[in-house]
């Protein structure tokens, strides 16, 4: 079963060896964050259904999050234009790693805000807030609520 020197369980082994290493280097690749904030910030926007929701500066970022978006090197921020609303859309480009977690401790916190005053006799509130999705990748930190939270996120994954 000798071919050339090697047989075939040395040329499975360097197989897969090989495969292992195309694979790892793949996810690192996808698990980039270098985009431009705009160009990020075009595509979500383009598939996020703005209704409910309305822009926020930086004087809400402060109050709803705690942070100062002049720390950060951008910030996109959708807010409900409702009381009983609770479709949110946030995208941070941050500088640091300590940054990110900042950030993405306070996402974190105005969910769990958000769900402990809904829950109880805002069903379908709670129910998007529960399955609202935050992430981060790269220098960004993403989050959304709301009815097409998923496809906000396709948008945002792709843009990286």
């Amino acid at each position: 079963m000798k071919k050339n020197g090697m047989d075939i369980i040395n040329i499975l082994k360097y197989g897969m060896v090989l495969v292992i290493f195309v694979y790892v280097v793949i996810l690192l690749v996808g698990q980039g964050g270098d985009a431009p904030m705009e160009t990020v910030q075009e595509n979500i926007l383009s598939v996020v259904k703005k209704e409910g929701m309305q822009e926020a500066g930086t004087q809400e970022f402060k109050r709803y999050y705690g942070l100062n978006a002049n720390d950060c090197e951008g910030v996109l921020l959708y807010l409900p234009n409702d009381v009983m609303g609770v479709d949110e859309l946030l995208l941070v480009r941050v500088r640091s790693e300590s940054q990110a977690e900042a950030v993405k401790d306070a996402a974190q916190k105005r969910l769990d805000t958000q769900i402990e005053s809904f829950e109880g006799y805002g069903a379908e509130q709670t129910k998007l807030l529960k399955a609202a999705i935050l992430e981060d990748r790269g220098n960004y930190i993403f989050m959304v609520v709301g009815k097409n939270a998923d496809k906000a996120y396709t948008a945002f994954k792709k843009s990286l």
